[in-house]
């Protein structure tokens, strides 16, 4: 009980901190093979998600515009904010296609 109240899973821990890294060196590529990495930790169907968006995104900032698609194409509704998140991230895709 107290890991819920105190902590997340250790896939959201590692998945943060690495964007958190890749928002100061801005090394796509790099960060990309890394949370390729990270897929076993997946637990959750919401991490899943979350996974395949920040994969999209990376897609996106590698100029693969056509894979970053296909990747956010496969992710099913979830929540409203989540799905509003996908949205931008599809609005951006298709503007630079």
């Amino acid at each position: 009980m107290l890991r819920r109240v105190f902590g997340r899973s250790k896939f959201v821990k590692k998945m943060n901190t690495l964007m958190e890294v890749y928002s100061c060196s801005h090394n796509a590529e790099m960060t990309y093979r890394e949370l390729l990495r990270l897929e076993p930790l997946i637990r959750r169907q919401g991490e899943a998600y979350l996974y395949e968006l920040n994969r999209a995104a990376l897609l996106y900032d590698m100029k693969r515009f056509k894979e970053a698609a296909d990747v956010l194409l496969e992710i099913p509704p979830f929540n409203p904010e989540f799905d509003a998140k996908c949205a931008q991230m599809k609005t951006k895709v298709m503007e630079a296609m």
